[in-house]
């Protein structure tokens, strides 16, 4: 029997303030602020708006993030990202367009 895929959705009519941890995928619609902890994936669309700390496994940026990403295996900024913030990974692809105001450190 196949596993059952599982996310968390925070829509796009939800603000958040706290933490998030899960071992499951994240895809933020709506507006987050606290710290995000998964041990999968977290896609923030292109309307949500992220103040954060995030630590991932996979980071898919399509809105905006202002906080760290404090720990992921692969970030991706599309076009339409803006990230404030640093950035602690070990891939990074950037789409033209992308605003990135930070650091980088990729090991």
């Amino acid at each position: 029997m196949a596993e059952k895929q599982e996310s968390t959705v925070i829509s796009d009519d939800m603000v958040f303030k706290g933490t998030v941890e899960t071992d499951h995928a994240i895809i933020i619609e709506g507006k987050l602020s606290g710290t995000v902890i998964a041990r999968s994936r977290v896609q923030i669309v292109s309307d949500a708006q992220v103040a954060a700390n995030i630590s991932a496994r996979e980071l898919d940026l399509e809105g905006t993030l202002q906080g760290n990403v404090l720990h992921a295996d692969s970030v991706i900024l599309h076009s339409s990202a803006k990230l404030t913030g640093d950035i602690n990974c070990s891939q990074l692809e950037i789409q033209r367009g992308a605003k990135l105001t930070g650091t980088t450190v990729m090991k």
